[in-house]
């Protein structure tokens, strides 16, 4: 119609959130996640993180939270969501594709590593299928840490939350050593653990790989 404005999805990094977007944002965060991996919405702040935002008006549809762990040479992926009504439009493939670009820009990176839910974990009509979701980052080039038995450290009133790593290579694949490095400096700076990664065993894959693994990984 003549003279009818119409908003558009736009995505952008924000330094913090706008006020329009913030309760919206507390509440897409506390409705997506499982509420044992979630830290406090406004406490994620003090580390400074970077925000990409999709937003239609003054609508928020998804978000990315993120992080360069400078000591590692990694960008570690803190938290990416989707409003469950937007879902299956491709806000998260663009979500992902421009923290990638950020992260890529001038800061020499090994790679984007984050975690998700086990593959053996339920779905659940929120957080959704974990095949599904790890077949999503899998399509846009992130691959299963295979061998490696990760748990998130706790994060208090919860105890340790058995999830899985995925990896991002921004260069060439890994070796097994290089990988195990990769770990213990995630381990170490982005979540202040110190432990000991054995590189036997230790690789990337895909879903598809994990079919018939009944070897119990390192932990």
């Amino acid at each position: 119609m003549c003279g009818e404005t119409r908003s558009i999805m736009e995505i952008q990094e924000v330094e913090n959130w706008p006020d329009e977007l913030r309760e919206q944002a507390r509440a897409l965060y506390e409705c997506s996640f499982p509420t044992e991996e979630l830290r406090d919405f406004d406490g994620l702040f003090e580390r400074n993180p970077s925000i990409l935002v999709a937003r239609k008006g003054d609508v928020l549809l998804g978000f990315s939270i993120f992080r360069v762990l400078e000591e590692a040479s990694l960008g570690y992926l803190w938290y990416l969501c989707v409003d469950q009504s937007a879902r299956g439009g491709g806000i998260g493939r663009q979500l992902y594709k421009r923290t990638l670009d950020l992260l890529k820009n001038g800061n020499h990176l090994k790679g984007l590593i984050f975690e998700v839910e086990r593959l053996d974990s339920e779905s659940h009509p929120v957080y959704g299928n974990p095949i599904r979701r790890v077949k999503f980052y899998e399509r846009l080039g992130a691959r299963l840490v295979l061998g490696y038995d990760y748990r998130q450290p706790p994060i208090p009133p919860y105890g340790e939350v058995p999830l899985q790593l995925m990896y991002h290579p921004i260069g060439g694949a890994p070796s097994e050593a290089e990988l195990a490095r990769i770990v213990e400096d995630f381990l170490r700076w982005g979540q202040g653990v110190e432990k000991e990664v054995r590189s036997r065993g230790l690789r990337l894959g895909c879903y598809t790989d994990t079919a018939g693994m009944s070897a119990s990984p390192q932990g």
